[in-house]
């Protein structure tokens, strides 16, 4: 390691420098706090031998300053003095000091405390790696999923849609196509799972949808060749709850399959909650083909204005208190306003406020479609 000894004594400085090139270690020296920024910053040592007298240092403050000049690197900073009073030594840790040491210096004691030091080095270099190939990972999902739900600007007048990610994006997948007979699909997944483990599965799911909404197929069939290929590609334990809505405006009516997520709201100019359309399936990728059931509920869409669909992670939003947002608090938010941007909004202002500045546990997606402009 490269050790920069910041000690006013040259006694000191000398006997500690001694002890540790017997070790094979790189030794700095400073005898000011002057010559101790100037070694740090110029040589970037892996570790600090410092004594809090030292000449223009202002006793515990100047840790944080090393700390400060080495934001992306683990330096511990070990003291060496004689510390007695407890007070004094419960500042020094909390001021960020990592070990210290008080002479008559022991060789044994301080090479031990080095070697301690250097396997945190090693498991800080590890986490760094680990850091950098998920950060890479995360990246190719983000590239993924923006690739995957690339909206089109012709829908954009009609669905409306807000997410907030729980970790660095949402896993949610929201999807949306056409039929040759206009009719119109649209898709709410959310994976088990973030970053690429969402995103493996989010491409065959992606792929699918669009394949089969162009050639005229029923979102039950779209569900069920999903669930086949989620159910053979995903490993035990990891499944898609869906929503999957079929608007077909020629005919004003709404088809629904439903599989593990909350209920798709159906409201009318009132901004009354008309329909629930419940999940009464289990999400896609559990079941095998033949025990699958590929069943829609239909309903008329006369009277109705907004087709609301959201991820679980909205209602069960958790504010710093431990209390849920909640199918309440939804459905006071719904009745604020009638038009579909606006929903929207207002939904969104009141989960943020709800969360009070905290993260989501798990991702929110929510959309509103305004069927009044399909008609």
């Amino acid at each position: 390691m490269k050790i920069l000894i910041a000690e006013h004594s040259p006694i000191g400085r000398n006997q500690l420098t001694q002890m540790l090139k017997l070790d094979g270690h790189e030794i700095l020296q400073s005898s000011t706090w002057e010559e101790t920024l100037v070694q740090f910053t110029e040589h970037h040592p892996d570790l600090v031998l410092l004594e809090p007298s030292l000449p223009g240092a202002g006793g515990h403050r100047c840790i944080p300053e090393i700390k400060r000049l080495s934001p992306n690197r683990f330096v511990p900073v070990i003291l060496v003095t004689a510390i007695s009073d407890h007070i004094n030594l419960a500042n020094f840790i909390e001021s960020e000091a990592d070990d210290f040491i008080d002479p008559p210096y022991d060789h044994f004691v301080l090479k031990a405390k080095i070697a301690g030091f250097e396997r945190v080095d090693e498991l800080y270099r590890r986490l760094e790696k680990f850091h950098a190939l998920t950060g890479q990972e995360i990246k190719l999902a983000k590239h993924m999923f923006d690739m995957i739900t690339n909206r089109k600007s012709e829908e954009t007048s009609l669905i409306h849609h807000w997410s907030l990610a729980a970790g660095h994006f949402s896993g949610d997948l929201l999807i949306f196509e056409r039929t040759p007979e206009n009719t119109l699909h649209i898709m709410l997944g959310d994976f088990t799972g973030h970053g690429l483990v969402a995103a493996v599965g989010a491409l065959p799911t992606s792929d699918i949808f669009y394949a089969m909404t162009k050639k005229g197929f029923g979102i039950g069939d779209i569900a069920s060749e999903i669930n086949r290929k989620l159910h053979r590609l995903l490993p035990m334990g990891q499944f898609c709850s869906a929503s999957l809505i079929s608007i077909a405006p020629e005919i004003n009516s709404v088809a629904v399959w439903n599989g593990g997520l909350p209920p798709i709201l159906l409201i009318n100019e009132q901004r009354e909650i008309v329909h629930r359309m419940n999940s009464d399936k289990l999400p896609l990728g559990i079941l095998d083909a033949k025990n699958f059931d590929s069943s829609t509920a239909t309903v008329s869409t006369q009277g109705i204005c907004h087709a609301i669909l959201y991820s679980d992670g909205l209602v069960e939003a958790q504010n710093v208190d431990g209390h849920e947002f909640g199918d309440s608090r939804l459905a006071d938010a719904l009745g604020m306003d009638c038009a579909s941007s606006s929903l929207i909004q207002q939904i969104k202002a009141a989960v943020i406020s709800f969360l009070g500045g905290m993260e989501p546990h798990d991702d929110i997606s929510l959309l509103a479609v305004n069927l009044e402009s399909l008609a």
